[in-house]
């Protein structure tokens, strides 16, 4: 019976970085550069993972960019509906404070959180500039609360902003990187098929220096099987993401 059994086809992303990246550190211990058939597939196990870390680094930008756009939507309709309140208050000089800031934001609609990432990033960053105008200021300072959204919206908007940017360098350097779910049937395939029978003949064959490490293997790669029949029976919604 042989003593590792093949990795679950259906395993995450993230669950398969995570297993090479035991099985590496079960392989470091030991010097295996006299092995010659081995010794490529450790390095190429090696390299993989590497880019399958870059991969799921790139991928956690793209839908982190979608949290940080819901916190920036956020702010930007509190400070509409702030303004708007302001403007039906029955004290004359607030009113007008709030209608001059008002005017300033109706040029742009509250629809602004609706449009696409760019086009949105362009209007907030003029709608800024524009409520940074001295009169639009002193009018801001009178009205509680308004300034502290304005710092808020301004944030988020940076945040985004960062966002989009390290996931722009990553392109631009790693154009040619390979998908997460890609690299993660290459390793698959490359375990299942050239790793996990020359692991159980050389266990047998000479097992004072295979079968140690053999029976690691054999345990990460079971645990993490068992994970994945354990996500299935809890329905848990699997995603590429992970």
């Amino acid at each position: 019976m042989a003593l590792i059994k093949k990795i679950s086809t259906i395993s995450r992303n993230g669950d398969i970085s995570t297993l090479l990246t035991l099985i590496l550190k079960a392989f470091a211990k030991i010097d295996w550069s006299a092995d010659t058939y081995l010794s490529p597939i450790i390095k190429k196990t090696s390299a993989t993972n590497t880019l399958l870390i870059e991969a799921l680094k790139r991928l956690k930008v793209y839908s982190q960019m979608a949290e940080k756009d819901d916190v920036r939507d956020m702010s930007i309709k509190a400070l509409f509906k702030l303004v708007e309140g302001y403007i039906y208050i029955p004290i004359a000089e607030l009113k007008e404070a709030a209608l001059v800031v008002y005017n300033v934001l109706e040029q742009y609609g509250l629809s602004i959180q609706s449009e696409d990432y760019t086009e949105e990033s362009a209007n907030i960053e003029s709608l800024l500039n524009d409520l940074n105008k001295p009169n639009i200021l002193l009018a801001i300072a009178k009205l509680q609360g308004v300034s502290e959204i304005l710092t808020a919206v301004s944030a988020a908007q940076n945040d985004f902003e960062n966002l989009v940017l390290q996931q722009a360098e990553g392109e631009s350097v790693k154009n040619d990187l390979a998908s997460a779910s890609q690299l993660k049937k290459e390793s698959i395939a490359d375990i299942n098929n050239n790793l996990m029978g020359y692991m159980n003949t050389m266990a047998k064959v000479n097992p004072d220096t295979y079968e140690a490490t053999a029976k690691t293997i054999a345990e990460l790669i079971e645990k993490n099987n068992d994970l994945v029949k354990r996500r299935r029976k809890t329905n848990e919604p699997d995603s590429e993401l992970v």
